[in-house]
């Protein structure tokens, strides 16, 4: 028995099988595909509100965190597999997130004020907010343990 060749074939069949999942992940709900998507999905922090029993009208702050990424990169590939945990902790914070392709038809990404891939491009109420640009820094964001997204975004310059 060769053992490398053995290994070596079980490598292989690791990386098809991690590239058939994130072409399946990259299909998914979890990335914006069209320039229409994305206008879509700013739309979404746009601040609601709701009327208690008590008639007390209350208001929920949204944001939208947009994540534009090669998706031929590792990083995008990277970005899927932590994407769950991702989802969770904005979910707790009445923020919606995506991931952008960078090679969504009629995107420009200047309009998103987006000068280096990846970068993460914060919208409250439609508008923008903030961008955090880097690989590094985006990383610091979806690594943390703390679940409090927006003192997160204030500590990354």
């Amino acid at each position: 028995m060769d053992f490398a060749s053995l290994k070596q074939k079980a490598i292989d069949m690791w990386k098809k099988a991690v590239d058939m999942w994130v072409e399946k992940l990259s299909e998914s709900s979890f990335t914006i595909n069209t320039k229409e998507q994305l206008e879509e999905f700013i739309k979404t922090s746009k601040t609601t509100s709701f009327t208690t029993e008590s008639w007390e009208e209350k208001f929920y702050k949204h944001k939208s965190l947009a994540i534009f990424a090669d998706e031929k990169s590792e990083f995008f590939k990277e970005l899927l597999y932590m994407f769950p945990v991702l989802l969770t902790k904005s979910f707790s914070q009445n923020m919606k997130i995506k991931l952008v392709k960078t090679s969504t038809e009629g995107l420009v990404l200047a309009d998103y004020k987006v000068t280096e891939i990846p970068s993460l491009v914060i919208f409250e109420e439609e508008k923008y907010l903030k961008t955090i640009a880097s690989k590094e820094n985006i990383l610091k964001l979806v690594k943390s343990l703390d679940l409090d997204i927006n003192k997160q975004i204030e500590n990354i310059s």
